[in-house]
């Protein structure tokens, strides 16, 4: 995955904020705080958010989730 925010690889697979909500249970006022950066998500959240998103590497993770640590321990 070649997206370095949660936001840009949401819009970049499912195209708008409603069809990502829809694929990961969430009602779209809460998908679009999330994306916002208006509301942090729980550990479940970020679970499902992971697996609709098909995050399968420790690196992509930390890009989508962990931002400002990814660059700390690049090589």
């Amino acid at each position: 995955m070649d997206v370095m925010n949660l936001r840009g690889a949401v819009l970049s697979r499912f195209n708008t904020i409603g069809a990502f909500a829809d694929a990961v249970g969430w009602k779209r006022n809460k998908a679009s705080r999330v994306l916002n950066g208006l509301q942090e998500m729980d550990v479940s959240d970020i679970q499902a958010v992971t697996e609709v998103l098909g995050i399968d590497s420790r690196e992509d993770f930390t890009h989508i989730f962990f931002p400002s640590m990814s660059t700390k321990w690049t090589v």
